[in-house]
């Protein structure tokens, strides 16, 4: 009788040694998950507020110098500045706390002026590629407003503005007949598997 009572109680020992071996993993794994919480939520704020500073930084462009400003988008200062009233007066396209309204144009002309992938763009505007993807869609849209449309793409309606062009073009450049010329820009993309290297351009990349 005796060696059964021993028996039990070292039963009842050993399980209550279990039971706090389990409590103590859960304890210690829920303490490293909270943990891991902390530190991914505190790595988004930091890169949510870097970002926040950077375009903030992003808005004084004035201190921008004018031959880099056009390298980097194609646009003088002034001109920039003008188009972005315009954008905000006459379409739909806002800012925000977060993405000012003049960031969101400068991450599209980078785009526009430079071809490169918005993943670039995006870095070099502190922006994540989703986020830059949707300012170039809202400022495009918005560029293509007829009110916008309508002042910066103008083709010569009559003869006598015609012929004036011409003329021009032909002192300035010697091109006789011409009333107009048009720029584009490369836009790279994925090397494609066939025919490669009808895709290669003069710039070094595809």
């Amino acid at each position: 009788m005796a060696s059964i009572m021993i028996w039990f109680v070292d039963v009842e020992k050993y399980f209550e040694c279990f039971v706090n071996c389990i409590l103590f993993v859960y304890l210690f794994k829920m303490h490293a998950l909270n943990m891991l919480r902390s530190a991914h939520n505190e790595e988004v704020w930091l890169r949510r507020r870097k970002r926040y500073v950077y375009r903030k930084c992003m808005q004084t462009i004035s201190e921008m110098p004018e031959t880099l400003f056009v390298q980097q988008f194609r646009l003088d200062k002034s001109t920039f500045v003008a188009l972005c009233y315009e954008l905000r007066q006459k379409t739909t396209l806002k800012g925000t706390r977060e993405i000012p309204l003049k960031v969101k144009v400068l991450c599209s002309l980078s785009f526009l002026a430079t071809g490169s992938y918005q993943r670039i763009v995006g870095v070099t505007q502190n922006l994540a590629q989703r986020t830059a993807s949707r300012c170039i869609r809202q400022v495009v849209n918005a560029l293509n407003h007829h009110a916008i449309m309508a002042k910066w793409i103008v083709f010569p309606k009559t003869r006598q503005d015609r012929s004036f062009i011409k003329q021009g073009f032909q002192r300035r450049f010697g091109l006789p007949g011409v009333i107009g010329c048009i720029d584009c820009t490369h836009v790279a993309l994925v090397k494609p598997n066939n025919e490669e290297h009808l895709f290669y351009n003069r710039k070094g990349y595809h």
